[in-house]
């Protein structure tokens, strides 16, 4: 069997951060549309931008669909959580022309919640060999156009690139096929 995500119900959980041009950014904007959603770390140097690059990936698979999604990603950490950490992560990253990229990012207090509803682990232990960057909770969620909890994919902590070790999708594939189930045909 290849490991499509795990699928979920109810509401998902509205929230409202900044996101990296300084813009207000609340999770009820985007009813409409379906919402790919991650919890990223600015100063990540492994996991962090190869998801990144796997949305622009997942963009680039459903061409002008893409126009039908935004890419929301909360920051999970709270000591590097300026408009300008972000924004700089986006950059370096290369997604700064990803149409519906938004990096969020607040205060402690802004995000804590954010995180309790969404079940993410956001300052884990340091990572093995790079204590300057802490584990955090890896996946994606997928969120319809009504605003309800569509899919939950883990994403694997692997450097090489986010590839299953079974037989199967990239994450960015598996993003598009189950976006495009969402979408009007």
């Amino acid at each position: 069997t290849v490991y499509q995500g795990t699928k979920l119900e109810g509401p998902a959980a509205d929230f409202q951060l900044v996101d990296q041009q300084g813009a207000e950014v609340a999770l009820p904007n985007f009813r409409g549309k379906v919402v790919v959603l991650a919890f990223l770390d600015p100063q990540c140097t492994d996991v962090c931008p190869l998801t990144a690059n796997e949305f622009r990936l997942t963009a680039e698979a459903l061409g002008n669909d893409a126009a039908q999604v935004a890419f929301l990603v909360v920051n999970v950490n709270p000591a590097a959580n300026s408009v300008a950490q972000v924004s700089v992560a986006t950059v370096r990253w290369g997604v700064q022309d990803l149409q519906g990229w938004h990096f969020l990012t607040g205060s402690r207090e802004e995000l804590e919640p954010v995180y309790r509803a969404y079940h993410i682990e956001a300052e884990g232990p340091p990572k093995p060999g790079k204590a300057d960057e802490l584990q955090h909770t890896p996946g994606v969620y997928i969120i319809d156009q009504d605003g309800n909890l569509g899919w939950y994919i883990s994403t694997p902590l692997i450097e090489e690139g986010l590839v299953a070790p079974w037989p199967g999708p990239r994450l960015g594939e598996t993003l598009a096929g189950r976006i495009r189930e969402l979408l009007p045909s």
